[in-house]
């Protein structure tokens, strides 16, 4: 009896580490594909202003990579734990969600194809001087094969980002840019004259070469 108490311990214990496996089918990484690991903590202190609206962005630079060989189901769930001002916003599958206080919340869900690298444009717009502190990880989901509902895979790799906002900081701002030209894309790639109602990829460059590309709600 005691040795198929200890055999059944042990099977208990191997199924549960397993449930509790990261599922590393996407990986956290910047924007050349360099993977991020899980559990790094970024400080991120550097902003820029936006051409548009005037606002200070923070971006994070995170992206996410698919690693497998197929198109993987996925959405972000992120904790804000600190929220100094302003508001903390996600571009992720695609379309842009903002909060302004703390809380637990989810973004959209949405397909990464093969080996494909997709921006997160995950940035905080802060007001003020201060700081705000985000927790989020990636879930993986799989269809329901009569449902063909999504129900949830797994919990991917998490990160922690912590934002500091400072006007002063010399690791701000540089020097103003002077924007060369602005184009406007659908989410789906199509090039268009100008944005109507809804969110559409602004792809901004400048005179020194360098290029932006952000998601606008218009």
């Amino acid at each position: 009896m005691k040795k198929i108490f200890t055999l059944s311990l042990s099977l208990l214990l191997s199924l549960s580490a397993a449930a509790q496996a990261t599922d590393t089918s996407v990986q956290f990484s910047d924007k050349d594909g360099n993977i991020i690991a899980d559990g790094t903590t970024l400080t991120i202190n550097h902003f820029e202003e936006d051409p548009f609206f005037g606002d200070i962005l923070m971006p994070s630079g995170l992206f996410v990579k698919n690693t497998t060989s197929s198109t993987v189901h996925v959405s972000a769930e992120y904790t804000i734990s600190t929220l100094s001002s302003g508001k903390f916003q996600i571009c992720f599958p695609q379309n842009c969600v903002t909060q302004n206080r703390i809380g637990t919340y989810a973004s959209e869900q949405g397909d990464i194809v093969a080996g494909a690298l997709r921006d997160m444009q995950t940035e905080w717009l802060p007001k003020e001087t201060g700081t705000c502190n985000v927790s989020m990880k990636i879930v993986t989901y799989k269809q329901n094969a009569i449902t063909k509902a999504w129900v949830k895979k797994g919990d991917g790799p998490s990160v922690q980002l912590n934002f500091a906002y400072d006007p002063a900081s010399i690791s701000g701002v540089a020097a103003d840019k002077s924007i060369s030209s602005v184009q406007y894309f659908t989410l789906d790639g199509r090039r268009i004259a100008s944005p109507k109602k809804g969110v559409f990829v602004v792809k901004t460059k400048y005179a020194d070469g360098s290029e932006k590309q952000t998601k606008q709600l218009f």
